[in-house]
C-alpha cells in the first residue's frame, strides 16, 4: 500500500491541476452564460436577468425557463455522463481509444429506438426502452467476456464489436422496411440531438445520474490501481473481477442514461479523458472529476455551436465534426510511438 501511495504522490501536483480545475470551470461558465443569451432570439443580459427572475417579457421567460435552460441542463447531464463513462472505460481496459460505447451500448439503446420509431411504438416510453435496451446489451456483453480467472478485456472488446455489428444490421434491416418519415425521426435520433428536450425527459434520467456521478468519481483509487498492472494490483488486495465489473457496471449506466436523453452522441466520451490526463496527469482522482466537468463543458459548447448558424445541426453532427480530427491524430500518435 505504501509503494501505492508513493506513485500516486508522484502523479499528483495539487496546484497545477486546481488551477486546470478552475479554468475549465471558467470556461463553463462562460460558455453557459453564451447559450442563455444566443440563438435564434438573442437576449441582453439584463433581459436575461430579469428573464431568470420571472419579471420582464412573458417571451423570454418561456424562451430560457421552457426552451434554453432545460437544454443546457441536459447538455451539461449528457456531456458529464459520458466524459466519465470514457474516462472510466479507458482506465479499466487500460486503452486510450476506449470509448462508452466499446461495451455495445450504443448498438443496444440505437435498437430499441429504431425499434420505437419504425414500429409506431409509443414514443413517450422511448428514453426508459432506450436506457433499458443499453443496460440489457452491456449484460450480455459481460457475459461473453466471462473466463476463469474473471472478465476478460479481450472477450470484452470482441464482444462488443460483434453485438454491435449484429444490432447494426438489424437497425438497418428495420429502416429498410419502415415509411420515410419514420426513417428521418429515427436517423434523428441516431445522430444525437438536443432539440426539443424538456424538464420530463432529465427528471426520468436525473435519479440515475446523481447517483452514479458520485460513485463513478469515487473508483478513482481502484482505477489507479489497475493502471499498475494486473499482477500488482491483486498483490494490493485489488479483486480484478469484483473492479472491473463495477467500473464496467456503473460507465454502462451513466452512457445509457445520456443516451436516454440525447440519442447517440459520439466522440464525447472518447477526447474528454485524453484532454484531462492532458491537464493533469494520469492519477484518477483527478482525471475523474475533470472529465464530468470537461465532458459537460464540451457537449454544452458543441450545442451552442449547433444553434449560431441559419439551421440548426444536431449536436451529434458538431461533435463528430470537432472530434473527429482529435481522433484521427490520436491514431496517429499510436502509431508513430509504435
Amino acid at each position: 500500500m505504501k509503494r501505492y501511495e508513493d506513485l500516486t504522490r508522484q502523479m499528483v501536483s495539487p496546484s497545477r491541476n486546481i488551477i486546470a480545475i478552475l479554468l475549465v470551470g471558467v470556461a463553463l461558465g462562460l460558455t453557459l452564460v453564451a447559450s442563455l443569451t444566443q440563438g435564434a432570439i438573442p437576449l441582453s443580459f439584463p433581459e436575461l436577468q430579469q428573464a431568470l427572475w420571472h419579471q420582464g417579457s412573458s417571451i423570454n421567460q418561456t424562451i430560457v425557463w421552457d426552451l434554453r435552460l432545460p437544454r443546457i441542463v441536459a447538455a451539461l447531464m449528457v456531456g458529464s455522463a459520458l466524459g466519465l463513462s470514457g474516462a472510466l472505460l479507458q482506465g479499466m481496459l487500460g486503452n486510450g481509444l476506449a470509448s462508452p460505447f466499446i461495451l455495445g451500448i450504443s448498438a443496444g439503446a440505437g435498437l430499441v429506438a429504431v425499434a420505437f420509431f419504425t414500429l409506431g411504438l409509443l414514443l413517450s416510453w422511448m428514453p426508459l426502452a432506450a436506457w433499458v435496451g443499453a443496460i440489457v446489451t452491456t449484460g450480455i456483453v459481460y457475459f461473453l467476456a466471462r473466463s476463469p480467472s474473471g472478465i476478460s478485456v479481450e472477450r470484452l472488446l470482441l464482444g462488443g464489436v460483434a453485438i454491435s455489428s449484429l444490432f447494426g444490421a438489424v437497425q438497418s434491416m428495420l429502416l429498410l422496411l419502415s415509411d420515410d418519415g419514420r426513417i428521418q425521426a429515427a436517423l434523428n435520433w441516431l445522430i444525437g440531438s438536443l432539440n426539443g428536450r424538456g424538464w420530463t425527459e432529465l427528471a426520468m434520467a436525473g435519479p440515475y445520474l446523481a447517483i452514479a456521478l458520485p460513485i463513478g468519481c469515487s473508483l478513482a483509487r481502484v482505477i489507479n490501481l489497475l493502471q499498475l498492472g494486473d499482477d500488482r494490483a491483486v498483490s494490493l488486495g485489488l479483486s480484478l473481477w469484483r473492479s472491473r465489473l463495477s467500473i464496467g457496471a456503473i460507465a454502462a449506466l451513466l452512457a445509457a442514461s445520456a443516451v436516454s436523453i440525447a440519442g447517440l452522441v459520439g466522440f464525447v466520451g472518447l477526447i474528454v479523458p485524453h484532454g484531462a490526463r492532458l491537464l493533469v496527469g494520469t492519477d484518477y482522482r483527478w482525471v475523474l472529476p475533470l472529465s464530468v466537468l470537461g465532458g459537460g463543458w464540451i457537449l454544452l459548447l458543441a450545442d451552442l455551436l449547433s444553434r449560431l448558424g441559419a439551421i440548426e445541426l444536431p449536436v451529434g453532427i458538431v461533435t463528430a465534426l470537432l472530434g473527429s480530427p482529435v481522433f484521427i491524430w490520436l491514431l496517429y500518435r499510436r502509431s508513430d510511438r509504435s
